[in-house]
């Protein structure tokens, strides 16, 4: 029985092998460290890093007050309604909430969280749920023209996390966990000033609705 593998990449190629302890010139240099922000295999650019850039949250309706707060650069405190955003109604899709930079921001990662906290807001009691799985994040420079940057068809990629990918947050936020999508990596090249995610399906919270509490994008700015 297999009990590990290894994932390396050629081109735009990815082979999974199994570890040969005899083959040390292959394995002596290879280190494969997966954090919980990272998508598995991601090796981070140095400038790579989390976006702290102001900017504004639009979207297309919005059924909580205060939805600007999406992007207030926390995660963990989201009561699932102030702090976050969810279309009106909490059920509709398709519809959009994004992000409008001061100065434009060349995104080449992004994650998102669920305002649910814990199983007991999901249907049978377990999670994650009450999130996005069918989704696309797209970029404007004019928020007329939209360039799609990633899509995805039933992601299934929302994990609970005790820790936030804000340095500054506090983990007393934490506690039970939070829902949190993978890192979704962007081969992205170009600045732009807005970023959108725009949601066509999602997994229901028990009350047949979804949301997202935080936009997280990783990049440079400008």
């Amino acid at each position: 029985m297999t009990s590990s593998v290894v994932y390396y990449q050629t081109g735009q190629d990815v082979a999974a092998v199994v570890p040969d302890p005899a083959q040390t010139a292959f394995y002596r240099d290879l280190l494969l460290v997966h954090r919980f922000q990272d998508a598995f295999g991601h090796v981070a650019d140095k400038a790579d890093v989390l976006v702290l850039a102001e900017g504004e949250v639009f979207y297309s309706t919005s059924g909580v007050p205060g939805p600007e707060e999406v992007h207030d650069f926390s995660v963990g405190s989201s009561d699932g309604r102030n702090g976050c955003w969810s279309p009106h109604p909490g059920n509709a899709a398709p519809e959009y909430v994004g992000v409008r930079f001061v100065d434009p921001v060349r995104v080449t990662g992004f994650q998102f969280a669920s305002g649910q906290s814990d199983g007991s807001s999901c249907p049978f009691g377990y999670g994650p749920c009450g999130y996005p799985t069918d989704f696309l994040l797209q970029a404007s420079n004019d928020d007329s023209e939209w360039t799609t940057l990633f899509s995805a068809a039933a992601f299934n990629g929302m994990r609970v996390a005790t820790q936030s990918p804000f340095y500054d947050e506090g983990s007393w936020w934490w506690e039970d966990g939070v829902f949190l999508s993978d890192r979704l990596d962007i081969p992205n090249d170009h600045f732009y000033r807005s970023y959108r995610l725009v949601v066509t399906g999602f997994t229901p919270d028990k009350n047949g609705n979804y949301n997202v509490s935080e936009l997280i994008f990783y990049g440079v700015s400008a």
